[in-house]
């Protein structure tokens, strides 16, 4: 066995333990749209059905939002050898993007056949803090850049191929659809992928073009019924996020949206800091290494001169320029979770970047291999600094992951106690079912109250956004969330 072969096959199996490094602590606790992931995913793998009683959904009830259904299914396949567990549900998000992370390794190989540059974007994806981060979360987007990467790949082989055939488009069409049920963003990312297929247009490929559009909207067949069926479900997520209202003129909206698409690309923010949402990222740490956008810089300009006359690098441009749109959309800036694919296309427009400095390597020019060395160095180094950030700062998030609810609900389930929940009060519901399940206290013990219900005087009622509709005292409050002791009806 060679040197080098032993030498990738190292920094691939790093690459790996790295990025199946799930910790119980960190993030500590379990957020709530974690837990209603997760519950939902074992009420389907036990009885068939999500938490709220609909048998096999397409979208799944969660809070006052629908999840979208790929993750959930799949956990709950998990789920259903494991038992309903968080770190498997965090193990299982790992896996998604280490599955990714590999995935854009072989991307890079099949487009230079080269091992070296198969190895050294597998390092690059899977030392990305933000790739990392969102494999620490069990959210549904931790499986969009598995599916983004399969979209890559279709369009590649047919690219390396030139086989512009029905065969290489279906694909293109299945992975597509499959973005659409993965996310919210999804929902629109995956059409704006769709349409950036207009990049492989040739003489010969327009058939081929429209084969993948009809594919594609054959996939969304059911979307559209189930839309029909629950009017507004699952536009409610975009309802509540988006910066657009009913009075802003098209002029101010698509001003607005432009400016924050390019507020959204400052590529030099993710370098120096990232999400300031502390549920998608460790404040303060670095979201993608400089190194790493320096390459992606690099291999744009290489794509713009020696590969725009190739399809597959065309789209891969395409598809990056369209990534941020749907974030572009919402009042958030900088979201770690909507812009994830934005992450990913960073990746593989760096590709020629990597093979032009293997080349280099290969052919002994001492100025590259001087580069390289500094380039590895400089990334080692900043790489070190956010894994001990994360190591460190990362555990501190207890608020914003709700690290105290258990402790609120053990007070509740006390001596065999029963825990109240206002039937308006779905986050609470939400958790005090998952970690009822977790703690193996019988889920009867957790009360859905009827519209207007009042507890048992004497019985802990458990609430967030709804206060109590009945006289009661605060026993412990963490965050938002408190647990009250019921007095009785009021006068």
């Amino acid at each position: 066995m060679r040197p080098g072969f032993l030498v990738g096959l190292a920094a691939v199996c790093g690459v790996a333990a790295f990025q199946l490094w799930v910790s119980p602590s960190n993030p500590p606790g379990f957020f709530r749209d974690e837990a209603s992931i997760a519950y939902n995913a074992h009420t389907i793998s036990t009885h068939g059905r999500d938490e709220y009683g609909a048998r096999f959904p397409l979208y799944l009830t969660s809070f006052r939002d629908y999840k979208s259904p790929l993750f959930v299914y799949g956990l709950a396949g998990v789920f259903r050898v494991t038992g309903a567990d968080r770190e498997v549900a965090r193990g299982f998000a790992a896996v998604c993007l280490l599955a990714a992370v590999l995935l854009l390794g072989w991307l890079a190989y099949r487009r230079t056949s080269h091992a070296s540059v198969g190895v050294a974007t597998v390092v690059l994806a899977g030392t990305t803090p933000w790739l990392f981060e969102l494999g620490r979360v069990a959210f549904e987007v931790a499986l969009e850049p598995l599916l983004l990467c399969l979209v890559l790949l279709a369009v590649e082989r047919a690219s390396r191929l030139g086989r512009w055939s029905t065969a290489t488009a279906i694909p293109v069409s299945l992975a597509l659809g499959a973005i659409t049920y993965v996310y919210a963003g999804g929902r629109l990312l995956a059409p704006l992928l769709a349409l950036a297929l207009v990049a492989v247009l040739g003489r010969e490929r327009w058939r081929w073009v429209l084969t993948a559009w009809a594919g594609f909207a054959v996939t969304q067949v059911p979307l559209l019924l189930y839309a029909r069926v629950h009017p507004g479900a699952l536009s409610r997520r975009y309802d509540a996020t988006t910066f657009v209202t009913d009075d802003m003129p098209p002029w101010e909206i698509a001003w607005r949206g432009a400016v924050n698409y390019l507020q959204d690309l400052q590529l030099w923010h993710y370098v120096v800091s990232g999400d300031v949402k502390p549920y998608a990222h460790t404040p303060g740490t670095s979201a993608l290494l400089a190194v790493s956008v320096c390459l992606s810089l690099a291999g744009l300009v290489l794509i713009v001169l020696r590969h725009r006359s190739d399809a597959f690098w065309r789209y891969s441009v395409a598809a990056l320029l369209v990534s941020p749109i749907p974030a572009a959309t919402t009042a958030d800036r900088f979201h770690a979770l909507r812009l994830a694919p934005v992450a990913v296309m960073l990746v593989v427009v760096a590709v020629p970047a990597l093979g032009a400095l293997r080349n280099g390597v290969v052919e002994r020019d001492w100025r590259i291999r001087a580069l390289v060395a500094a380039l590895v160095v400089l990334a080692g180094a900043q790489f070190a600094v956010f894994v001990d950030e994360y190591r460190t700062d990362g555990p501190l998030r207890g608020g914003r992951f709700e690290a105290g609810i258990p402790a609120l609900l053990a007070a509740g389930w006390v001596d065999g106690g029963t825990v109240y929940v206002d039937y308006d009060d779905l986050e609470p519901l939400g958790l005090a079912r998952w970690y009822a399940l977790e703690r193996g206290v019988d889920e009867s013990r957790v009360v859905r109250l009827p519209d207007g219900g009042i507890p048992p005087s004497g019985a802990v009622a458990f609430g967030r956004t709804q206060e109590c509709d009945y006289v009661c005292d605060r026993i412990a409050e963490s965050g938002d969330y408190w647990i009250a002791r019921v007095v009785g009806p009021r006068a």
